[in-house]
């Protein structure tokens, strides 16, 4: 499972990456004032935002990539995965203190890394029910089989965000991810089951 989850997690995080870029620009903008201003079809093309490159990828892509490396660190060396997640995130808020590498992080987890204790889904760090728990956790669904990817899914994600709907969320999309690239024959089939592992 090992070299098949570090071949899904490369195109995981260049489709991350790529994804990012291309929204970082509008990510706050509503859709009249995208079509305003990039026409139509919306933005389609790599534009410069809040005084990077055009190719520049967010925090979220820097997440992304720390969730990846905690979760190969649990599979090759079979630590706890959510620990090895935490230390991975505390590693990329260290290079927060560089402007370089500074992309837009999140208030929300900035405040939880920075205050040095994991959340935990019976003991929360805060209340957020914001995105940041679920847009870092493609790699979970990757690494680990249905059911499996929820809660740990469910588990990454809290420690950050100790709001249900902010940690749930992530759970099930690592579900759907973890369903959709072990067989499951549609998207819609593959949310259905999730959606009863969120319920049950």
């Amino acid at each position: 499972m090992g070299g098949r989850f570090k071949a899904w997690a490369r195109g995981c995080i260049v489709g991350t990456a790529v994804g990012d870029a291309l929204g970082a620009p509008v990510e706050f903008l509503s859709a009249e004032t995208i079509i305003e201003r990039f026409g139509p079809a919306g933005i389609t093309t790599l534009e410069p935002w809040d005084g990077h490159r055009a190719e520049s990828f967010t925090d979220d892509t820097q997440m992304t990539v720390a969730t990846a490396r905690g979760v190969a660190r649990s599979l090759e060396n079979g630590v706890d995965t959510t620990s090895a997640i935490w230390e991975e995130y505390l590693a990329w808020l260290r290079t927060q203190d560089d402007p370089v590498q500074q992309r837009g992080p999140g208030t929300t987890c900035l405040m939880a890394l920075r205050g040095g204790e994991p959340g935990q889904l019976d003991d929360p760090v805060n209340n957020s029910k914001g995105c940041g728990g679920i847009m870092r956790v493609a790699p979970v669904g990757l690494g680990f089989g249905p059911g499996w990817a929820f809660e740990l899914g469910t588990a990454s994600a809290a420690l950050t965000h100790g709001h249900p709907s902010g940690y749930l969320a992530a759970g099930f999309l690592a579900d759907v991810i973890s369903r959709l690239v072990r067989g499951t024959p549609s998207l819609y089939r593959s949310i259905e089951d999730a959606r009863e592992e969120l319920l049950g």
